[in-house]
């Protein structure tokens, strides 16, 4: 085994052991606050960056434009919103299951199998049937 497949095997196996403290352990699901909180305080850095050079006086000889590129970069912000708003999958209601029992004919025994046996497709024996699931769900106080 040379050196390139070695280093390939330890990446792969350290790729799983990474997969699984993210994902499977309280330590990875800390790291998932931190590191929404560091992006959360990058945001408001950068925010708080494009405020500054905005409202800070342009040096001499440039133009103040800068207001209205911060402008320019809120509206695109708010259209951006507005546009991922109004093309988000709309969640459709839940339709109502259909039951639709197996038919078998009136008169036919029970068949007695012992043992692990297979069973033919078109060989069925229906003994009870009850549909489940179809009643609503109340919490407290009796309200859906």
């Amino acid at each position: 085994m040379g050196l390139i497949d070695r280093l390939r095997a330890r990446r792969y196996v350290w790729g799983w052991r990474l997969r699984y403290w993210w994902m499977d352990t309280d330590s990875g699901a800390r790291a998932h606050v931190v590191g929404f909180c560091l992006a959360v305080l990058a945001t408001v850095a950068q925010l708080v960056r494009m405020a500054v050079a905005a409202y800070s006086p342009p040096p001499a000889g440039e133009p103040a434009q800068a207001v209205y590129w911060w402008v320019v970069q809120l509206i695109i912000l708010v259209v951006a919103a507005v546009v991922a708003y109004a093309l988000r999958p709309k969640p459709q209601a839940p339709e109502q299951r259909k039951a639709e029992p197996p038919t078998v004919e009136d008169g036919t025994a029970v068949k007695d199998y012992g043992g692990t046996v297979w069973v033919e497709h078109d060989d069925n024996f229906l003994l009870a049937w009850k549909i489940v699931g179809q009643d609503a769900i109340y919490g407290e106080g009796g309200k859906k």
